[in-house]
């Protein structure tokens, strides 16, 4: 019983901090004032795209005859459903994949500062197969693997976007995948690796265009609630 007092005090003593020493405490210190640096950079960044976006309404389109649209999250998963479900070869994901991968959609879309956005993907496989050559101890791991993407695939994507010639252009990178099935850090991460260095090779881009007028999209601005696209003649 003494015994188990005794181990009750000092767990508490550690809980309280009573018990790190100085190096803990200081690299805790340290970490602290990274989160909230961070968090300070994060805040001075979605300033400036409000500060940008007030700029366009005291002076929208810089001269002439302008107007301003804006896409709330929901209406941005509106247009990318009408590009959506998007066939790709499988290969894409991985040289030695052979099959299609349907990208199905996109969802959960939260606006961030610098013009970027965070979402969710799902993805799943269509008579995918690995073409290496496996070694028999690791065969049943492959066919799992195959499995799990045929059962489908949750990307959670940050994507940074930006104006071009031919519209709003998305350039995506992957943090995290998911495989519904067969979970395995070791796949989900091969998995992740390749569909950032090969299928996110390349930005995608959706169409901007106002039906019925003559006017280009000139400047966007990403806010806390909207994506502000200003057009002019």
């Amino acid at each position: 019983m003494r015994a188990l007092r005794l181990g009750l005090v000092l767990g508490a003593l550690v809980g309280t901090g009573c018990a790190t020493n100085p190096a803990t405490r200081m690299r805790s210190a340290e970490k602290e004032n990274q989160r909230l640096t961070q968090q300070l950079q994060d805040a001075d960044r979605a300033l400036q795209s409000v500060n940008a976006h007030l700029g366009e309404l005291r002076s929208p389109g810089g001269s002439g005859r302008s107007f301003s649209m804006y896409y709330t999250p929901a209406s941005l998963e509106q247009l990318a459903s009408q590009v959506l479900p998007m066939r790709m070869a499988a290969r894409n994901f991985h040289q030695k994949l052979q099959g299609d991968v349907i990208v199905e959609r996109i969802s959960d879309i939260r606006f961030g500062p610098s013009n970027t956005l965070t979402c969710r993907a799902l993805l799943r496989g269509e008579n995918v197969r690995y073409t290496g050559s496996v070694p028999k101890p690791y065969q049943a791991e492959v066919r799992r693997f195959q499995e799990g993407v045929a059962a489908g695939v949750m990307a959670d994507l940050v994507v940074e976007l930006s104006l071009s010639d031919t519209g709003l252009r998305a350039r995506a990178h992957a943090t995290r995948t998911k495989l519904k099935a067969h979970s395995s850090a070791n796949s989900e991460g091969m998995l992740r690796e390749q569909v950032n260095e090969r299928a996110l090779r390349v930005p995608f881009t959706f169409d901007l265009t106002v039906q019925g007028t003559g006017a280009v999209a000139r400047r966007m601005v990403l806010t806390a609630n909207h994506l502000v696209v200003t057009y002019a003649p």
